[in-house]
């Protein structure tokens, strides 16, 4: 089953923690990530991490090979206005969620999403619906 890795639970990755190690877990099945996921996670470990570029070099690269990107359409913007007005999403959750639906994903991490949330996606996309859930929740 394809999977779609929001940043906010990526950016565990880079940790220490248990959380961390639950990240290694996704990554390891088939994990999806968008080039937008990929550009969110560079700035953060940079702006609030102060991570050399270098190791933000590394670290995407590795992501890059061990997932698959979905790059960011028009297809993927039109898809996230629709579902900004039907789930009350920000544009850069809309587009999170639509690069999932779009890349064939069943389910999509996300620690600040509702947990729990089904999204039904128009028939254009990939599958019928997506369902949002935090990883670190039992």
């Amino acid at each position: 089953m394809k999977t779609f890795i929001d940043t906010n639970v990526l950016i565990y990755w880079v940790d220490d923690s248990a959380r961390a190690d639950r990240v290694e877990q996704l990554l390891a099945q088939q994990s999806v990530i968008s080039v937008q996921v990929l550009n969110e996670f560079a700035n953060v470990l940079r702006k609030k991490r102060a991570m050399p570029v270098a190791d933000i070099q590394t670290l995407s690269d590795t992501l890059i090979e061990v997932c698959e990107v979905h790059d960011v359409r028009v297809r993927t913007h039109q898809l996230a206005l629709g579902l900004m007005i039907r789930y009350n999403f920000s544009l850069y959750d809309a587009n999170i969620v639509a690069a999932a639906g779009l890349s064939g994903c069943e389910v999509l991490y996300s620690e600040d999403m509702q947990d729990g949330l089904n999204v039904k996606l128009p028939d254009f996309s990939t599958g019928n619906t997506l369902s949002i859930r935090n990883p670190f929740r039992s």
